[in-house]
């Protein structure tokens, strides 16, 4: 479930960086939770295919954050601001990094 999540963050910082197919499945088997072949019911192909397309995808978004660390340098911001800034300053700038 952790590793659930931390795609599905990833997903938010770089889906703009994957292919229409790969963003439209991740998207179908993560955030709308359809399975595998419920996916490829309604993409009219195969469950394999649809596999393929989440694979790459998840390879795609962690090759992403290892060159642009976008969400590494957001959760080391936060981690640091964390205490010492009042709650809404603090809520105003996770809104503003995408957390």
């Amino acid at each position: 479930m952790e590793e659930n999540f931390y795609f599905i963050e990833l997903f938010e910082k770089y889906k703009d960086l994957l292919t229409k197919k790969q963003k439209d499945i991740f998207e179908m088997h993560y955030s709308f939770d359809l399975s595998l072949s419920e996916i490829a019911e309604e993409k009219n192909i195969t469950r394999q295919n649809v596999s393929d397309a989440i694979k790459s995808a998840k390879e795609k978004l962690v090759e992403y954050e290892n060159i642009l660390q976008i969400k590494g340098k957001s959760d080391k911001v936060l981690g640091l601001l964390e205490g010492k800034i009042n709650q809404d300053l603090y809520d105003k700038i996770k809104d503003i990094i995408g957390k």
